[in-house]
């Protein structure tokens, strides 16, 4: 379904004044991104400070308005959960997909390690991909209506609680069929992820 394998070790690794950890128990993960090995850590510059948009309070509303804590029934998680999931991806061969649903030039600029992109835009029923992208997921047709059975569980992601992409997105699978136990949202997206100083993979160019 995918091309690519995710191997998680749990890095222990001796501590120095400093170090900025994940949790007190955690230092960092290493996962495998389409071949890639990445190490997910935060900065250890305690005295870092972000430059990017995502350092931005405010935004023109709409678009830019304050996404919803609840998206339907489908349940929302945050980063220590999105980390369990990644290992669990690993550790018990789940069938699991972390999607980050922004536009393909916000992918460009960095994303969470083992993401992939599938823009809220291909999900809208106008979309002329949208039987191809469904099917790739899994969700057969029948009848003029979409089986989710073979989906995997999805988590799904944008630019954080600003941002719409994600809910679109999510609302877009909801009406097309989709239960909503099949999906998780990551409603900090990159905005939490930044702001905590967590790894960002960057396309090559």
């Amino acid at each position: 379904m995918k091309n690519k394998i995710l191997t998680l070790l749990l890095v222990n690794y001796s501590l120095v004044a400093g170090d900025v950890k994940i949790t007190k128990n955690l230092d960092a993960l290493v996962v495998k991104d389409n071949g890639k090995e990445i190490k997910i850590e935060r900065i250890q510059d305690t005295k870092h400070r972000l430059t990017s948009s995502f350092s931005k309070t405010s935004r023109e509303c709409p678009p830019f308005c304050i996404q919803p804590m609840n998206i339907g029934k489908v349940k929302t998680i945050g980063e220590l959960e999105l980390l369990d999931y990644i290992k669990e991806i690993e550790e018990k061969d789940s069938n699991m997909l972390l999607i980050d649903a922004r536009t393909r030039d916000w992918y460009r600029e960095g994303s969470v390690p083992t993401s992939i992109n599938i823009p809220f835009t291909m999900l809208k029923e106008e979309n002329k991909y949208l039987k191809r992208i469904l099917s790739l997921l899994g969700a057969k047709e029948h009848n003029a209506k979409w089986n989710f059975d073979d989906v995997p569980k999805m988590i799904i992601f944008s630019n954080g609680i600003w941002d719409e992409q994600a809910t679109k997105a999510i609302q877009s699978l909801t009406k097309l069929g989709c239960p909503e136990d099949k999906i998780l949202y990551y409603r900090g997206g990159m905005q939490s992820w930044n702001i905590l100083g967590l790894t960002i993979k960057k396309e090559v160019k």
